[in-house]
């Protein structure tokens, strides 16, 4: 009996031992990687864990007993993206399973803003399957990239994606216009060279200014050049 005691004593020390180096293991492992992560509550408004890195990037030092008030946390984003938090609380509660990614600004602790790109998942939800805490991975872009090279394919890539919509707005003819205009082109010889009449190019114009919600032609020929209509 004695032995058996000492054994399952031995096997408990064993078990917490290894727990703790596995923790530990982990820990380590997410503050190595060059990424903020943070775990939230969005019912208690509650941090519940976050790296070395989130305070080291943002100036913040989080205990995981931290309550923050709503319109505290909402304060820390930049004023022009407040919109990223109804994003994302709205796309996680509508799909659960999926990720909501976003550029966003971030005040630091000595209230300058640094540039964010997150990628945000549900990380525990209750009984009744409703999310309420979130687990967000996010990378620092205030500082120069280490390599640059794809950036801009992939600024462009992104841009045409959100335009694509608008980009179906505009018809054949109207593509063929706009395409004279982005080489340089002006109204009435665009007319001569396509034989309609200076008032229809003119028309065409003021459509696709109107479809595409731009106000004047040099915005119309950087939309297309964006787009690859030029």
């Amino acid at each position: 009996m004695s032995n058996d005691i000492n054994n399952k004593s031995i096997d408990r020390q064993t078990i917490k031992k290894v727990l703790i180096n596995r923790i530990a293991f982990y820990e380590k492992m997410a503050s190595s990687l060059d990424a903020l992560i943070l775990i939230y509550d969005i019912n208690q408004l509650r941090v519940i864990w976050a790296n070395e890195v989130f305070a080291r990037v943002l100036g913040y030092s989080l205990s995981s007993d931290q309550q923050m008030e709503e319109q505290k946390v909402i304060d820390m984003y930049h004023p022009d993206d407040r919109e990223y938090i109804k994003s994302k609380y709205a796309t996680l509660e509508k799909n659960p399973d999926s990720a909501h990614t976003a550029f966003y600004r971030f005040r630091h602790a000595k209230g300058h803003y640094v540039w964010l790109f997150s990628s945000s998942r549900v990380f525990k939800k209750d009984s009744a399957s409703n999310a309420f805490e979130i687990i967000t991975i996010s990378v620092d872009f205030t500082g120069p990239l280490s390599y640059q090279k794809n950036m801009k394919l992939f600024a462009q890539e992104k841009l045409r994606d959100i335009n694509a919509v608008h980009v179906q707005k505009i018809t054949k003819r109207e593509r063929h216009i706009l395409q004279f205009f982005s080489r340089g082109y002006n109204t009435r010889e665009i007319g001569g060279l396509l034989g309609i009449s200076y008032h229809t190019v003119n028309n065409h114009r003021k459509n696709m200014l109107k479809k595409l919600g731009l106000k004047n032609l040099s915005a119309l020929v950087n939309f297309a050049a964006e787009n690859g209509l030029d």
